[in-house]
């Protein structure tokens, strides 16, 4: 069994996710409306997060273009719920837009290594601002449009009416976590086992007959639909989209939180994003510095060089020294 999968089965990481998840819970009860919302964003952005993890770490290709398929799925979610499809329908079909999307970014994938298909992904986020204001009635051009939310009502019995805030933090919750199921699912999987391997051994992986460019593509449609999957939400949370919001900036912030929070772990998703958030928040409370971007990007450097595998990895390495200490002891 891989590395990858005695990190993703330790009974430490299970507690842990367990914990977030009893957290994640009452938050609703515990938390002002403003704060639930803002919680509800940090779902999206794992999400999206966690799309960047699985593909990076599964198949070792670099993407710095997942805003892309965030847009899509948001603008996307935005003109399906203008023909009057419910939002379900709407959300898995926003999803699929920006999978096959993903898809067919991804055949170049083929043919390039190393830092290229980072630099076309790169391409793509800078293009997408440009390219979307040009769409018009798709993207509403430069204005940016507004998403009809109407039909995004909570249950009757839920007794939620004067509560939106609340409906919508539950839907991404439980939206996020199927996602994880699925994810976690796959990496345990025959095809997971066959994924990882085109990118240890491809020649070794071709040998035994896995198909590396089925792997390579089908693992990059579905990371893009996990990003297309955080857009649609984004949509329904923030009825008001810009192509602006989806540019090379925000593909960036992806990537760089999938390897702050650890590369190859579930858990790293949620830790990478909330460090994003969090960091910030933290610096303008206690008032450090005068600048967030500077914040963050100090906060960056000490986090990479005390945790060159990310946090998650740091809290594993403590975790097996201290396990040794006390079996040795």
């Amino acid at each position: 069994m891989s590395r990858l999968l005695q990190r993703q089965n330790s009974p430490a990481r299970s507690a842990a996710i367990a914990a977030s998840l009893g957290a994640a819970v009452l938050l609703p009860v515990i938390v002002n409306r403003g704060l639930l919302e803002d919680f509800s964003r940090v779902f999206v952005l794992i999400l999206a997060v966690l799309g960047v993890n699985l593909l990076t770490s599964t198949t070792g290709l670099i993407s710095l273009g997942h805003g892309v398929f965030v847009g899509i799925g948001a603008f996307s979610m935005a003109n399906l719920l203008d023909q009057n499809i419910p939002v379900i329908v709407a959300l898995v079909l926003a999803t699929a837009v920006a999978g096959f999307a993903g898809m067919i970014v991804a055949l170049p994938a083929l043919r390039v290594r190393g830092p290229y298909l980072a630099l076309i992904t790169l391409g793509l986020s800078i293009m997408f601002p440009p390219i979307g204001r040009r769409l018009g009635r798709f993207t509403g051009s430069a204005l940016g449009r507004s998403v009809n939310v109407d039909g995004f009502d909570p249950p009757d019995f839920l007794r939620l009416d004067d509560h939106p805030h609340i409906w919508n933090y539950v839907v991404c919750l439980m939206v996020v976590s199927v996602w994880f199921l699925l994810t976690r699912n796959l990496l345990n999987s025959r095809i997971g086992r066959a994924i990882r391997a085109s990118k240890d051994h491809e020649h070794a992986a071709a040998a035994f007959g896995v198909n590396l460019a089925m792997a390579k593509t089908g693992t990059f449609g579905i990371s893009a639909a996990m990003a297309g999957t955080a857009g649609a939400l984004q949509a329904i949370i923030d009825p008001y989209l810009n192509t602006n919001d989806y540019d090379w900036a925000l593909s960036l912030k992806l990537y760089t939180s999938a390897v702050i929070g650890g590369l190859g772990s579930l858990l790293g998703a949620v830790v990478g994003a909330v460090i994003y958030v969090g960091l910030p928040w933290l610096n303008e409370v206690l008032g450090l510095l005068d600048s967030p971007s500077l914040a963050f990007g100090l906060g960056l450097l000490i986090v990479i060089i005390a945790a060159p595998n990310g946090v998650v990895g740091l809290l594993t390495r403590f975790a097996k020294k201290s396990a040794r200490s006390q079996h040795d002891g």
